[in-house]
């Protein structure tokens, strides 16, 4: 079951961002909250489930992964990159850069619908239960969206009622007063939700802890604040506990698209839904693309090489985001399972009715045969004779520098667990998967980070609890670490084994005040620009045009 966002769009779509152009002309914003609609069930129905629909704007879509992702140790920026910007830090990166001015309208667009719909409970046509249920579902939402602001932009507007007239005024607020709501917001979301699974894509209380989890260990890690450490593992491990959820024993399968609904995967306690009826994927921008095309961002050009065309199995390639090379030198795949489970290595000839004989350089090759090798470590002799005139070896040297620079930006070792063999056709941009937001393997990380200093015995439980589970088989003692191995270098590889391309990277790096030595260290395209500065992403200089007291408000240091 799936929920239906597209009753209320058109309508919450006329609810303006704060302090936009749009907002010095005279229109009264809040108008909705006195259309009869509301007053009845159907309604507020709606109006809670129109507040979900900024979710499918950043999980599944192109440019969170732009935000989340590249710009940080573990991705680049590929051969059709459409936002070097953000992966590279350029001079050009500022308040112009238009997919961060994009995502500042979605995010408070979305906070606004959340603000109207609570502005609107209690509603008397509802029963107690349903108010409380309701109420708990769009404080959880609020608090998620709020979260997205003030870690990309720091102290900006925090807008906690809905917008009414024109606002041509801005007031920044800081972090922890952001995060004073968060945690208000989360606190009754916990307490008026059922502790359960969510299997139909609605919040419920497990979402709610395991999202105040990640909350208070970013606020943990950012502060240095014990209490938050404590909290952050009390949560995790509550969610743990519920035995709700399961590890996979097969990393690769957590990913098969047959796992691919949230509400049956047993790794999953939050996930936007996406489904086959397009008419119930809406969201609040038609121009972000139809459902979840998050399968097509990492995938390489694989259609202009030996024996190959486009498939639907091998995807669309539109070739945004490479692996660094300290991504892929962080597993051990002897031994992990996430390796294979995470990147696809080998493509077979798929060209239609291919003979021997036909293809330039490769007479042994025919349908069905081996195509490209793709490999991280240098190709042996024997390896490379073994290729000879049979398939094509991409190995090391091929694709990257000795320092970790791009040879290619077309061709390399691509993340495969996001893909999706089931589209209809092999130009198909969007995707049935669910977006996961949360998996109980995070839950697992956080406890070991959070106990990792108060108690190392028990993190260190955590932590190779989750690695004996990603071990292949017969090797669980190979993948065990020691008391002496934990810290939070290596908790954040460990985050990047199990969590790359899931939207917490450059996150990840900021709350632990790692992001400006690691891409110095590991992102050869990026290492040259960063600056403390880019802890914090620019203020769309719309915002700043529109508003009447610039002196007041203004962009984030070290910004043009």
């Amino acid at each position: 079951m799936k929920i239906k966002i597209t009753a209320l769009l058109m309508a919450f779509s006329l609810v303006g961002l704060t302090s936009c152009e749009d907002y010095l002309s005279e229109t009264n914003k809040s108008g909705l909250t006195e259309d009869p609609f509301f007053q009845t069930e159907l309604g507020m129905t709606a109006a809670v489930n129109a507040s979900y629909s900024g979710t499918r704007l950043w999980y599944g879509k192109e440019f969170p992964s732009a935000f989340a992702e590249t710009g940080t140790d573990l991705f680049l920026r590929g051969g059709d990159n459409k936002a070097n910007q953000i992966s590279d830090y350029t001079v050009d990166l500022n308040g112009a850069q238009t997919n961060l001015k994009d995502y500042w309208g979605h995010l408070y667009k979305a906070l606004n619908t959340c603000n109207t719909a609570l502005k609107l409970l209690p509603a008397p046509i509802l029963s107690e239960a349903m108010n409380k249920q309701y109420e708990g579902e769009v404080r959880f939402l609020r608090a998620h969206y709020l979260w997205l602001i003030t870690e990309t932009w720091g102290d900006v507007v925090l807008q906690t009622e809905p917008t009414a007239g024109a606002v041509t005024t801005a007031k920044r607020s800081s972090v922890e007063d952001f995060y004073k709501v968060i945690f208000a917001d989360l606190d009754i979301a916990i307490a008026n939700l059922a502790p359960a699974k969510s299997t139909n894509g609605r919040i419920t209380q497990d979402v709610a802890k395991a999202f105040k989890a990640r909350m208070a260990l970013t606020r943990a890690s950012s502060t240095n604040n014990a209490e938050m450490y404590a909290l952050a593992a009390t949560l995790a491990k509550e969610v743990i506990a519920s035995g709700r959820y399961a590890l996979f024993s097969d990393f690769k399968s957590l990913w098969d698209m047959k796992n691919s609904e949230g509400g049956t995967n047993s790794e999953v306690v939050y996930y936007v839904n996406y489904t086959n009826d397009d008419t119930m994927n809406g969201d609040y921008d038609a121009a972000a693309g139809k459902g979840n095309n998050s399968h097509l961002h990492y995938i390489m050009v694989y259609d202009k090489q030996p024996g190959m065309e486009r498939s639907v199995a091998y995807g669309r390639p539109y070739q945004r985001y490479v692996p660094t090379l300290h991504l892929l030198d962080l597993f051990d795949e002897k031994v992990d399972q996430r390796y294979a489970g995470t990147f696809q290595t080998v493509w077979l000839a798929n060209m239609a009715n291919l003979k021997a004989g036909t293809v330039n350089g490769y007479p042994k090759m025919a349908f069905g045969d081996t195509s490209m090798v793709f490999m991280k470590t240098v190709a042996t002799p024997a390896q490379i004779a073994n290729a000879a005139g049979r398939y094509k070896i991409f190995d090391r040297n091929t694709m990257y520098k000795e320092d970790g620079s791009l040879l290619l930006r077309s061709q390399f070792i691509q993340m495969s667990k996001l893909m999706d063999p089931t589209r209809l056709t092999a130009n198909q941009e969007w995707s049935a998967r669910d977006g996961f937001v949360i998996r109980i393997a995070e839950l697992y990380l956080i406890a070991a980070e959070a106990l990792m200093k108060t108690n190392p015995a028990e993190a260190l439980t955590y932590i190779n609890d989750l690695r004996k589970k990603r071990a292949i088989p017969g090797k669980e003692a190979s993948m065990t670490v020691a008391a002496k191995d934990l810290n939070i270098d290596f908790i954040l590889d460990e985050r990047a084994r199990e969590l790359a391309g899931e939207l917490l990277r450059w996150y990840d790096l900021k709350r632990t005040g790692k992001l400006v030595s690691y891409v110095q260290k590991y992102n050869m395209d990026a290492k040259a620009n960063i600056k403390e500065t880019h802890n914090l992403r620019p203020i769309p200089q719309v915002q700043l045009d529109a508003i009447t007291n610039k002196d007041e408000f203004k962009q984030n240091p070290g910004y043009n």
